[in-house]
């Protein structure tokens, strides 16, 4: 790149001085953020490597008092989302000199912080955390200690930064897709308002129906385990007035939901249309096509990691205003349309 030549010892402020950028814009281009332009990450990335710059690597991190293990905690690694994010924050963690380490809570508060004291006590360099719905006190004290990344989920107790779905633009896109088709008895199934990721989703969904003078009153909120999606989608479509169209808050509800149809002797959309969560390959099988909300899996997994890889070598941007709690990092979610929605019958 002309005028900037490589230099010794290049940091992220280095690159941000020599583009007249902001020390952020230059971290999360880098980190490949989605809402840093093409051209901004483009620029940075040129200026990055004409003038020489590094992350700081392993030797670095062998020389702190750190191990160099990342700890990745999440609820759930049967949920197709989450493997898919295991195998994301482990790569990009082996490329880096790092070792991932995996702990699985089944969103019981007891195990998270077990397995995050383990982290601790063993001086892991950093953590990415789903965290459970009521995370214990010495959890949260635990992680203030700690380079920790929130991930799908944030904690108000937390502090630590967050990397999201907009769940509340894509529970509404999944809501209006359906009532562009007609549908007016429109059911919801999803995870627990007490997690944010659950509550966003909701929102969503009750905003569509309120905007279309809809009745949003047939929904079912819960834990994302597959017998309560079960439960909830038998008893609504054997009700007196079963909805005509059902959206599924969650990859481990979607299942519930359609063991359900599957003992009721229904299908979709032949009974009922139906919007699901997350896009493992089988459901591009179930009937002709499973419509659905696909997560930026790729995208939010790749910048967690690097975000995290930031904190840990000291190139974390400041927070704004010197913020405690810093506005999460919210990536786009998909409507995948395939052929398990269609319009209402006359």
């Amino acid at each position: 790149m002309a005028g900037i030549a490589a230099r010794p010892n290049v940091t992220i402020k280095d690159i941000a001085t020599a583009l007249d950028l902001s020390h952020a814009t230059v971290s999360r281009a880098l980190a490949d953020h989605p809402r840093i332009s093409a051209a901004t990450k483009a620029s940075v990335r040129e200026a990055a490597r004409a003038m020489g710059y590094v992350p700081n690597g392993t030797a670095q991190n062998m020389r702190t008092a750190h191990s160099p293990v990342i700890g990745l905690i999440v609820p759930d690694i049967q949920n197709d989302f989450y493997a898919s994010i295991a195998k994301i924050v482990a790569d990009a963690a082996v490329a880096r000199g790092f070792q991932l380490a995996l702990s699985i809570t089944e969103d019981n508060p007891e195990r998270e912080l077990n397995d995050l004291r383990a982290f601790v006590v063993s001086r892991a360099a950093g953590v990415i955390i789903t965290p459970t719905v009521a995370p214990k006190a010495e959890t949260v004290a635990l992680l203030k200690g700690v380079h920790a990344i929130q991930l799908i989920r944030q904690h108000a107790a937390m502090d630590a930064e967050a990397v999201v779905i907009d769940e509340q633009a894509a529970t509404l896109a999944a809501a209006e897709h359906l009532i562009h088709y007609g549908h007016k008895r429109i059911a919801y199934v999803g995870t627990t308002t007490d997690l944010s990721c659950g509550e966003d989703r909701l929102a969503g969904f009750y905003g569509a129906m309120r905007r279309a003078g809809l009745d949003a009153g047939m929904t079912a909120v819960g834990p994302p385990r597959v017998e309560f999606a079960h439960r909830a989608v038998h008893g609504m479509m054997t009700g007196a007035k079963p909805p005509t169209a059902l959206i599924v808050g969650s990859s481990r509800l979607t299942v519930g939901a359609l063991k359900a149809l599957r003992a009721l002797g229904l299908s979709c959309p032949g009974d009922v249309s139906v919007v699901g969560y997350g896009d493992p390959d089988w459901f591009e099988l179930v009937g002709e096509g499973l419509t659905t909300v696909s997560p930026p899996v790729y995208p939010m997994g790749a910048y967690a990691i690097n975000l995290l890889l930031a904190r840990i070598h000291g190139e974390s941007e400041p927070l704004p205003g010197g913020a405690a709690h810093p506005p999460p990092s919210r990536f786009p979610a998909t409507l995948t349309i395939r052929k398990s929605t269609r319009p209402l019958a006359a």
